[in-house]
């Protein structure tokens, strides 16, 4: 299976970035997205514990605002909000192993597709990762319909 890291980086040039730097710049999209409200939001944050409070606030709030939003994470088992549905990944699901941001709209396209370098022996705070980036409306539809195929049922919220 290809992945959006491979299809970016085949066509846009990478970059080696920490991890601040790519939650920066992951900010940055998802902070423009709300300018053009994409028609899908999709993202994939590798493990559910990356997942902060911050990350679940704009993922409703594109929701909320008419998008298609889909996350996708290891260990990803709990509610996420109105309108986000939630997507588990396998431990050997090669997205384990990527960020992803896809942002699909009509006026400001974007993906950010990263590839954990998994060095050994770092701290999380110290991860580094190959990155790339893409404005290019047929590589972020391409990599929107790579983590569409995806079952994508809601998930519950645990009370009902």
């Amino acid at each position: 299976m290809s992945t959006p890291y491979a299809l970016v980086s085949a066509v846009e040039g990478c970059r080696e970035v920490s991890k601040r730097e790519l939650v920066a710049l992951s900010r940055d999209l998802e902070r423009a997205a709300f300018a053009d409200p994409p028609t899908v939001a999709v993202a994939s944050l590798q493990d559910q514990r990356f997942l902060s409070a911050r990350t679940r606030q704009v993922y409703r709030g594109l929701a909320d605002a008419g998008a298609r939003v889909t996350l996708h994470a290891r260990g990803l088992q709990s509610w996420l909000a109105p309108g986000v549905r939630g997507v588990d990944l396998d431990d050997d699901d090669p997205l384990v192993d990527e960020w992803v941001v896809v942002l699909l709209s009509e006026r400001r396209p974007a993906v950010l597709a990263a590839a954990d370098l998994k060095h050994p022996h770092v701290a999380q705070a110290d991860r580094r990762f190959q990155c790339a980036v893409s404005y290019d409306a047929d590589l972020v539809a391409a990599c929107a319909a790579l983590l569409e195929p995806y079952p994508t049922a809601p998930l519950r919220h645990p009370t009902g």
